[in-house]
């Protein structure tokens, strides 16, 4: 049995996060026994590599072309790999149905006509994302960007009604959803490599307490709560609460200001990015994470954040505001609202001495990890939903 993740993402630094779940997603997969593979652009190329990481072939694509032209050319490579390769399931990267996860489905499926084909909606509902982008490229009269966000959803709305000829399932994340654009649903939530991630060694200072963030790339990490709550926090251990923030994105130098302003910027610290394996060195000197507290900015209630698995994997408790899949009564979480509000710090207080109070505690996280977010977990079950699927077309 053969496995295609169709990917467009870059292979540069600064895609690495989002390049290692589609890894992570595609050697789940090759851990159910299937021969799997992935593409990704390389400089001007499209790569396919195997699930080990290892290249396999490159097709190359004239460079310093248009973006659409670009994405006309990448979209061609992608299909000659799909329809070549006679896959028996192709899983496509995408957001909004477009003319190009099309063309990917249509080859697959002439390649293999039995193929499976997934497409992925990488959050849902989406609709506020796209306002949130038209809005703040109209706000910054930026007409190229606005222009490029509408395209995108003119696309979408001509692309969508077609999907269901070539595509049998889709893997949706976010908020539950039986059927789109006339297709079946599989609801999912990300999952990471759990033996990438290493438990944590603990050797925080007893008299502190020390807070980690991780930035991704939209504004939904919503951090100023915790600087805001930081702030407001009149307890016996206010100046003992330390809060780092790993990252990089255009939202930083706001909330760097913002701290200032507040009065904390001697106990908030901006430590830029670091990659995965430098993460995982300084897991250990945190008594907790903070995962996503702004999902409300995008209207986004029912969430699955990477960083929340590799914290829960790392075995390092952490603060969430949103739905998850995460049992109510986990002693290793801290759920508080999905609004505005500054975060109440003398809750996080009383978390991490629970959590302290717990030697084995980190170990019971990882097994929770283990059980419940491992990629062949998560990927077996989509697998399973498209050949279901596929069988009733």
């Amino acid at each position: 049995m053969k496995f295609l993740y169709a990917s467009s993402v870059s292979r540069s630094r600064q895609y690495s996060g989002i390049l290692k779940k589609v890894v992570g997603q595609t050697r789940g997969v090759a851990r159910l026994g299937w021969e799997a593979f992935y593409t990704c652009v390389e400089s001007s190329s499209v790569a396919l590599y195997s699930e080990a990481d290892l290249p396999v072939q490159q097709k190359p694509f004239e460079s310093g072309m248009r973006w659409r032209k670009q994405q006309q050319a990448i979209t061609d490579r992608i299909c000659d790999l799909a329809q070549k390769g006679a896959y028996d399931a192709v899983y496509i990267k995408g957001l909004l149905a477009n003319p190009y996860a099309y063309r990917i489905a249509a080859a697959a499926k002439a390649g293999n006509p039995s193929c499976k084909v997934i497409f992925e909606v990488a959050t849902y509902p989406y609709w506020s994302t796209y306002r949130r982008l038209l809005h703040s490229a109209w706000k910054q009269r930026n007409l190229r960007s606005f222009a490029g966000y509408l395209f995108e959803v003119l696309q979408h709305c001509t692309a969508a009604p077609k999907m269901k000829r070539q595509v049998d399932a889709l893997a949706v994340f976010g908020s539950p959803v039986k059927k789109l654009w006339g297709i079946p649903c599989a609801m999912l939530e990300n999952g990471i490599e759990i033996d990438e991630t290493v438990l944590a060694k603990k050797k925080t200072d007893p008299q502190k307490i020390h807070i980690l963030g991780v930035v991704g790339t939209t504004i939904s990490h919503g951090y100023s709560r915790f600087v805001e709550g930081m702030a407001q926090y009149t307890g016996s251990k206010k100046n003992s609460i330390y809060f780092d923030i790993v990252g990089r994105n255009e939202t930083l130098p706001a909330l760097e200001k913002r701290a200032e302003e507040l009065h904390v910027a001697g106990n908030v610290r901006f430590l830029g990015y670091k990659s995965a394996n430098e993460l995982q060195k300084i897991y250990g000197s945190y008594d907790a994470a903070v995962s996503v507290l702004g999902g409300y900015r995008l209207k986004l209630y029912a969430m699955s954040p990477l960083k929340s698995r590799e914290y829960c994997a790392a075995g390092i408790p952490f603060v969430y505001a949103y739905e998850d899949t995460l049992p109510a009564d986990a002693p290793f979480t801290l759920k508080i609202p999905n609004d505005a509000s500054p975060v109440k710090i003398e809750d996080v207080v009383k978390f991490v001495e629970n959590c302290r109070s717990d030697p084995g505690l980190p170990a019971k996280e990882r097994q929770f990890a283990k059980d419940h977010y491992d990629w062949k977990i998560i990927m077996k079950r989509v697998l399973d939903f498209a050949g279901a699927a596929n069988q009733g077309n």
